[in-house]
């Protein structure tokens, strides 16, 4: 079976994450790489408390949406210059090392030589400054069940405004030797566009030619069931 490649069009962060949930739940042993985007956007981890990692008065002022995915991680803040990847495959086929080195090898095709910053994380290799995070969840503990590696990249994300919503205990900020979520991150300066088709190559490349579809292969009624449960009050403000 053909690896598939879905390249989402909706900004609403409910539906996205239903979209990608969707595809998880019926990737029947397919290779699936899932391209979307959030407009303004807090988007915490699982067990995380959004009252401890944002600052939900200044998001409400400034119209900023609160989500919550069901993998794990940190708190990211995604907007128009931001773009997020999902690879998703039954657990024996996916390699967190090897989606890395096609998102690694997108972003060398510009020129920017990149590094592993941590567990999770991609940087530029110039100045080990973070311009990708990312997180992982699998469905179930064997290896033929479906998993997903997902993450951002940042192109050319208001990082200000990542400052001004975004509120990590001190003790993080420490462990990372910095003072602010803004002195972490960095931008890649590149076109949303150009990164989306460099990462396509770069996954054609590496699993072969591919079938590419829109948003719309998901199951609507699935996708719907998934929004209404990943945009109540009851999950965002769950621990």
């Amino acid at each position: 079976m053909k690896p598939l490649i879905v390249t989402g069009s909706s900004v609403d962060p409910y539906k996205n994450l239903s979209i990608e949930e969707t595809l998880l739940r019926s990737c029947e042993g397919r290779r699936i790489l899932y391209l979307w985007q959030n407009d303004r956007t807090v988007v915490i981890g699982r067990h995380q408390d959004a009252k401890a990692e944002c600052d939900l008065e200044k998001m409400k002022e400034d119209g900023v949406l609160l989500s919550k995915r069901i993998s794990g991680g940190g708190a990211v803040y995604h907007d128009m210059g931001n773009i997020n990847f999902t690879f998703i495959a039954p657990r024996a086929l996916l390699s967190v090392d090897e989606d890395f080195e096609i998102i690694s090898e997108a972003v060398r095709s510009f020129g920017i030589d990149t590094c592993r910053t941590g567990n999770n994380d991609l940087g530029i290799a110039s100045t080990g400054a973070k311009f990708s995070g990312s997180a992982f969840y699998q469905s179930g503990p064997d290896e033929d069940f479906p998993c997903f590696h997902h993450g951002t990249i940042l192109c050319s994300c208001d990082i200000e405004k990542m400052g001004k919503y975004l509120t990590p205990p001190v003790e993080k900020l420490e462990r990372h030797g910095v003072r602010s979520v803004r002195a972490r991150v960095t931008n890649l300066g590149l076109e949303i566009a150009d990164v989306k088709e460099s990462i396509i190559n770069s996954f054609e490349r590496r699993f072969g030619e591919a079938e590419r579809a829109g948003e719309d292969i998901a199951d609507a009624a699935q996708v719907e069931e998934a929004r209404q449960r990943l945009s109540s009050q009851e999950w965002l403000f769950s621990i």
